[in-house]
């Protein structure tokens, strides 16, 4: 199975990401949340036209009707499986439309779009160049992309514990920042856009029970070699590592390293 089939697999439904939620929901120690913070950096201005990219389940806009200009909205995304998820969730917001779309190859015309918004999902295109200029290419002058993505940092403590528990595991967390991380993704947007600025969101995971982490874990298909080596047996093996270590320290705590990408198309 190659990295596109598993990325593939992986997002067929919400059930995956919404466990890899879960787990920032109870227990991030940044109590504005990763959804609220992202929310407030968009500008958003009556009359604009916004494509999401990758909209997974719609969480992001889910509970916003009353914090939001009339705008108009196209949430789209590449699984069928997602895209009806994120139908149901937003049911009742109006002047939504949805489709699914290949980043690479958006069906819009050229200055489409006020903002494009594009979250966890660009290290996931095969080819980030085309996507990135078919983003360029539907937005207006002086237009916006708003990115989110992982740094280098990201959950090192976690990924050193599982190391620990079993030296065979590999997490395909590089290849996915050096795709398009906060360290690498700046020269890549700025073949396409005038200007870029970076945000990190400060936050922190402090885990106190050993089932949620163990469901991340658990989550990551796809990524790297986990789903091979954390099931059965195994899967409950972890789960008394990781309670051991809570009984012991507390807690453990965990690195995040994420943020987000401003990049404004040239006016």
């Amino acid at each position: 199975m190659n990295h596109q089939e598993q990325v593939q697999q992986q997002y067929a439904t919400a059930g995956n990401l919404n466990s890899r939620m879960a787990l920032h929901w109870l227990f991030s120690t940044n109590k504005l949340g990763w959804n609220q913070w992202v929310f407030q950096n968009y500008d958003l201005h009556p009359g604009q036209k916004i494509l999401e990219l990758g909209c997974g389940s719609g969480y992001m806009w889910a509970g916003r009707a009353d914090q939001m200009p009339e705008v108009s909205l196209v949430l789209s995304d590449f699984s069928e499986g997602m895209l009806r998820e994120a139908k149901e969730n937003l049911c009742d917001m109006p002047g939504v439309a949805f489709q699914v779309i290949d980043a690479q190859d958006i069906p819009f015309a050229d200055a489409a779009f006020d903002i494009v918004i594009a979250n966890h999902m660009l290290y996931h295109v095969p080819d980030i160049g085309r996507a990135l200029g078919e983003i360029a290419r539907v937005l207006k002058p002086g237009g916006t992309l708003y990115a989110t993505t992982l740094g280098a940092g990201n959950f090192k403590e976690m990924f050193d514990l599982l190391h620990a528990f079993e030296p065979a595991f590999v997490f395909g967390q590089k290849p996915i920042t050096g795709k398009f991380g906060l360290e690498t993704g700046v020269d890549k947007l700025r073949g396409h856009f005038a200007e870029v600025e970076i945000r990190r969101h400060p936050d922190s995971l402090h885990v106190t029970q050993a089932q949620p982490l163990v469901d991340y874990v658990q989550s990551l298909m796809g990524f790297g070699n986990v789903v091979n080596i954390i099931k059965g047996e195994k899967a409950e093996m972890l789960g008394r590592y990781f309670e051991n270590i809570i009984a012991q320290d507390g807690a453990i705590d965990i690195s995040k390293d994420a943020g987000m990408f401003i990049a404004r198309k040239a006016a």
